[in-house]
């Protein structure tokens, strides 16, 4: 999968994003940490199927015997339930098969979505300008050759050319695409580093 592409799996009213590690009900956040999140991932992957618990610490903690695994897995998968709302005793979506391992019930639909591009927008100096009081504007223009003192109720023409306002925000779009290109380099790293581990 590249980095531009998300895999996401969907169940009832959940979508979890597996490559941005995000849980979603009907569109909203639902907080998982991070292992018990690619537990559920594996277990929703093999929908129908018995996952046993050998898979799971092969997986998830390796070949080396940990006294504290069973433990491990049984928070894990209690973090999983709470997520989902689901209930041990009588799952709508994990079943625990004693001895065995667990089994996703649910149909699973998974689907490959393109990252959407991040966006750039240009900054509207009429929009700057809009902010700017009438207080501050009389003492850019004094402070650009104008008249020393405004009078009170009056705003001071400043032409475009003695607006210092109007020509910080011709920078502003270069900077932005600089930026934003730095980002994407280094998110596009990230996740070349991320599925090369």
């Amino acid at each position: 999968m590249s980095a531009t592409e998300h895999q996401i799996l969907c169940f009832a009213t959940f979508e979890l994003n597996v490559s941005s590690e995000e849980l979603r009900r009907s569109g909203t956040i639902v907080k998982l940490p991070p292992q018990p999140l690619r537990l559920l991932a594996l277990l929703a992957s093999r929908a129908g199927e018995v996952v046993t618990r050998e898979e799971i610490q092969r997986e998830f903690w390796g070949e080396e015997t940990e006294v504290d695994f069973e433990r491990r897995m049984n928070q894990c998968i209690k973090q999983i339930r709470t997520a989902l709302s689901d209930n041990a005793n009588q799952p709508a979506y994990i079943e625990t098969l004693r001895a065995q391992g667990y089994r996703f019930l649910v149909p699973v639909e998974a689907k490959t979505v393109a990252v959407p591009p991040p966006q750039v927008r240009e900054a509207s100096s009429s929009l700057i300008n809009q902010n700017v009081t009438a207080d501050l504007r009389a003492r850019i223009a004094a402070a650009a050759g104008g008249p020393e003192q405004a009078p009170a109720n009056t705003v001071p023409q400043v032409t475009p050319e003695q607006d210092p306002v109007r020509d910080s925000t011709r920078k502003l779009p270069t900077r932005y695409v600089l930026i934003a290109i730095a980002v994407i380099a280094m998110l596009a790293g990230i996740l070349y580093w991320y599925w090369q581990q």
